[in-house]
């Protein structure tokens, strides 16, 4: 890219071994590119399913006809191929049932939001994440399921030794100084 990468709604891969999560190699990528990599607060991105759960979930899929689960990211969200040329009705109770599982899925907490945060910031620096949130489709953590609950995300990252500088840059720093940059590069003459 000639412009900085902003990849707007993942976590580490290490942490949750999922497709849509980035790996250790990508989020490299994304800071040397001067971009920023926003952890997101997706439940299902910072914490893995319980074994429970995953049994759960291929007990209903042999009622749907469906095979075993081939990996976790199969589990996360109703988009498995065979699933989505289904007649409405079909889809959708398999999806109440599925998300019906899911909710019985201890959820992320802010603790395990930071944990992400934490380990990006140690693998790309601080200069390179930010915070995400996904409260429109189903994202939220324990603790921080809106905006009324940012405080707690601002709480631990000082328990954890986070200066405001960094804090700032966190909360939207980082993200608009790569926005400036990509505007500048789509729009040299315009300054922002």
């Amino acid at each position: 890219s000639r412009t900085p990468m902003v990849a707007s709604h993942s976590a580490p891969r290490a942490l949750v071994d999922i497709p849509r999560n980035l790996s250790d190699e990508e989020m490299q990528l994304i800071k040397q590119s001067g971009g920023v990599v926003q952890i997101v607060a997706f439940p299902a991105y910072l914490k893995p399913l319980t074994q429970k759960t995953q049994d759960k979930l291929n007990a209903l899929r042999k009622d749907f006809d469906l095979p075993p689960l081939p990996n976790l990211a199969m589990a996360l969200m109703p988009g498995d191929p065979i699933i989505t040329v289904w007649p409405e009705q079909r889809f959708g109770a398999y999806a109440s049932k599925l998300y019906a599982i899911l909710e019985e899925e201890p959820k992320a907490t802010v603790k395990d939001f930071v944990d992400a945060i934490d380990y990006t910031v140690r693998k790309i620096g601080i200069d390179h994440v930010g915070i995400s949130s996904d409260f429109n489709d189903g994202g939220g953590v324990k603790g921080f399921n809106d905006v009324s609950e940012v405080r707690n995300v601002t709480a631990e990252l000082i328990e954890r030794g986070y200066a405001e500088a960094d804090i700032t840059k966190l909360w939207g720093g980082n993200f608009l100084r790569v926005w400036e940059q990509v505007q500048a590069s789509a729009h040299p003459a315009a300054k922002p």
